[in-house]
């Protein structure tokens, strides 16, 4: 195998796969990255058995071959190599002879009959969603997931299929993510989705590789393929391969209010400005943070005792009931408000112990439901 090919162009791919190597493993073989030489350029692979990535990069090919590189030490070098042309050669007792202007490295490689190759999902549902809109709304949605693992299912987003059954819902697919505490929806209308309903679990880490390739992309579609125990993601030259999460994810339909007794509108920057000045008062208190409307006006307050207390009044449109007061984590409702894009949002609201429901005021298939805290005043 011999080759040639640009740094920014080597630097591009090998940091992208790089990120999927596992680092600690019984089967070091995976720690590697798959190069294969072909007529079409070259195709960087890794797989860590739970998720792999392929893509492809361009170069001059000299002589096609394949060849295993350890990823952290490529990695390494490729990051301080100058912006240069550089070329790889795979020499006598598998040395690969990375060279550049006047100098040059010598790595260790394998010889890659062992790397366990990408599975290609087959027979599966297919359908297609404009790269900007998927982003979009794996952005909204992955920050609720759960980081434990002893609510396995819950560390990743459900993605669900087939004409909702919620009142205003026009999708036809859907991603759902819950910690328990807070659940953030997001729906779309995608190319191929069939008629009937179904749902698959897909891991959170998984998605934020897909988000990594798709962020500020604004063209081409994504086409996503599921199949019974995996589901791929592809973009151009780019093939995302993960296992799906077997189990059953909560009906979240279930804790969606029906109605509301107050519904506050304000500006999506100044009410997340505002939480995140109560949230440093609060960060003392176990973020318990009060939210009180009366006469047609909205209060943020916090203390903690030794430290001090907030009161922010907000400027804000209120409609509905005359009075309401319920306590949140303001960390849940700072995540929400850095995910909403639109220029004014609303906060829906009941008496009582039921969530609050947060929305982007245009409307849009986006929701965003957050458990209050009990308090003393609660009780």
């Amino acid at each position: 195998m011999e080759f040639n090919c640009e740094r920014r162009e080597l630097q591009g791919g090998v940091s992208m796969v790089e990120k999927i190597v596992a680092t600690r493993s019984t089967l070091p073989i995976i720690g590697n990255i798959l190069f294969e030489a072909s007529k079409n350029g070259i195709r960087l692979s890794a797989n860590n058995l739970e998720m792999g990535i392929a893509l492809n990069i361009k170069a001059q090919i000299v002589k096609e071959g394949a060849v295993l590189l350890p990823a952290k030490t490529l990695g390494g070098i490729v990051s301080k190599l100058p912006d240069v042309q550089v070329g790889f050669k795979l020499g006598e007792n598998g040395i690969v002879r990375i060279a550049y202007d006047q100098s040059h490295f010598n790595l260790h490689s394998l010889p890659p009959d062992e790397f366990p190759m990408l599975p290609k999902v087959k027979d599966g549902k297919s359908f297609s969603l404009e790269a900007d809109v998927f982003a979009s709304m794996i952005k909204q949605t992955i920050f609720a997931v759960s980081n434990s693992e002893e609510k396995y299912v819950l560390t990743g987003v459900l993605l669900e299929f087939g004409k909702s059954n919620q009142p205003g819902d026009n999708s036809n697919f859907r991603m759902v993510a819950t910690d328990g505490y807070r659940l953030a929806k997001r729906g779309e209308k995608a190319e191929g989705v069939g008629a009937g309903e179904s749902s698959v679990i897909v891991p959170a880490r998984a998605l934020t590789e897909v988000l990594r390739v798709l962020d500020g992309k604004d063209g081409g579609k994504v086409k996503v393929t599921i199949g019974a125990e995996q589901i791929s993601f592809e973009y151009g030259e780019i093939y995302i391969v993960s296992r799906i999460i077997q189990g059953q994810f909560p009906d979240y339909k279930q804790v969606i209010p029906k109605k509301s007794t107050i519904k506050v509108t304000m500006g999506t920057k100044d009410f997340l400005e505002a939480a995140e000045r109560a949230a440093v008062v609060a960060s003392g208190s176990a973020n318990i943070t009060r939210f009180e409307v009366k006469a047609g006006k909205i209060t943020l307050s916090a203390n903690t005792p030794d430290v001090g207390n907030i009161d922010e009044v907000l400027k804000a449109e209120v409609k509905g009931g005359d009075k309401v007061q319920v306590s949140f984590n303001i960390r849940l409702i700072t995540d929400a408000l850095k995910a909403i894009n639109t220029e004014k949002v609303a906060l829906e609201l009941n008496e009582g112990l039921s969530p609050g429901v947060i929305k982007p005021e245009d409307g849009g298939d986006y929701l965003y439901i957050v458990m209050p805290i009990r308090t003393q005043e609660a009780a």
